[in-house]
């Protein structure tokens, strides 16, 4: 006699609670992004420094430096704004 072999998938619950629900969901979403923008980060690195499509004066660290500064004070800003944004409501 020859026994089968059933494939159970897990069961996914979805609870009622619509706030609960909501929470869960911006914690994944929160998550996602954290990890997305550090996979971008490392990218963007690996792209400069194999040279990209960049002129030979922007291949030097100094100009690395310098992208990689203004890079972080852009995000710097936004999250500021972001956060004053969050604390005015």
């Amino acid at each position: 006699m020859m026994q089968q072999a059933q494939a159970t998938s897990p069961v996914i619950q979805y609870s009622g609670n619509v706030l609960e629900r909501r929470q869960r969901a911006a914690a994944e979403y929160l998550a996602w992004a954290d990890h997305h923008a550090h996979v971008i980060a490392r990218e963007e690195a690996a792209h400069v420094q194999r040279g990209g499509l960049q002129v030979l004066d922007q291949r030097s660290a100094a100009a690395q430096q310098e992208l990689w500064a203004r890079r972080r004070m852009h995000e710097r800003h936004l999250r500021d704004s972001a956060m004053a944004q969050l604390r005015h409501r």
